[in-house]
């Protein structure tokens, strides 16, 4: 069963074309997104997860339209880079919010603040973290309650080496527990994860399907 179905998505901005009739069958499991700044990721991501309308075709997350069905919402976590969070309220106020909008009992924050290492700045306010504290948060809402599918745009950008490893770490140890789509430019140290790779370019996928099947393309465009 696919998690999320797209049949000839397109989306136009004016008159700059991000999406062209874009069609693909994303399985379960640990689905990698990659290709040049440009290539139609991020608007992929933003149609999947309801921030933006598609100007034709239809998307399908979890068998629901994630435009008009609140479900869809409270059934996945998303993390945007760079993380979208208010400046004048603290990561404590924020993850309340997406907490109170997901339904969760709140002790489900302090469990996420342990999981992420958020207890020395998660009641400052967010305009004064560093770019890693920001990265830190925006990962931890996207796990709040642990959601059936985790959309997550550059894990692993504004981190230290360190850093890198921890969520790599922690997305291999969530692998068997939830779904995920991460569109990353540092995607080698994620490819071992992952089950489907899609390869967007001028807002066409040139290619999908497991690692080994696409490899000789990746090749073709000198990504391996």
């Amino acid at each position: 069963m696919a998690i999320i179905t797209a049949e000839k998505l397109t989306k136009r901005f004016g008159k700059i074309t991000a999406l062209e009739n874009v069609s693909v069958r994303i399985p379960k499991g640990f689905t990698l997104i990659i290709g040049p700044n440009g290539g139609g990721k991020s608007t992929f991501l933003k149609i999947a997860v309801g921030v933006y309308r598609p100007t034709a075709g239809k998307v399908e997350v979890l068998g629901k339209d994630p435009w008009s069905d609140e479900e869809v919402k409270r059934r996945i976590g998303v993390s945007f880079d760079p993380p979208a969070l208010p400046p004048f309220r603290s990561a404590r106020e924020w993850l309340e919010t997406i907490a109170e909008i997901k339904e969760l009992e709140k002790r489900e924050i302090q469990r996420i603040c342990n999981e992420f290492e958020l207890g020395s700045f998660i009641n400052r306010l967010t305009r004064e973290y560093s770019a890693g504290m920001l990265k830190r948060v925006g990962l931890a809402q996207a796990f709040l309650g642990d959601p059936d599918l985790i959309f997550l745009d550059e894990p692993l950008v504004n981190i230290d080496v360190d850093g890198m490893k921890q969520v790599i770490e922690l997305l291999s140890s969530k692998a068997e527990e939830s779904n995920f789509v991460v569109i990353s430019h540092i995607w080698r140290p994620l490819l071992p994860l992952a089950d489907f790779v899609i390869f967007f370019s001028g807002g066409k996928i040139k290619a999908n399907g497991t690692p080994e099947e696409i490899s000789e393309i990746l090749r073709e465009y000198g990504l391996l």
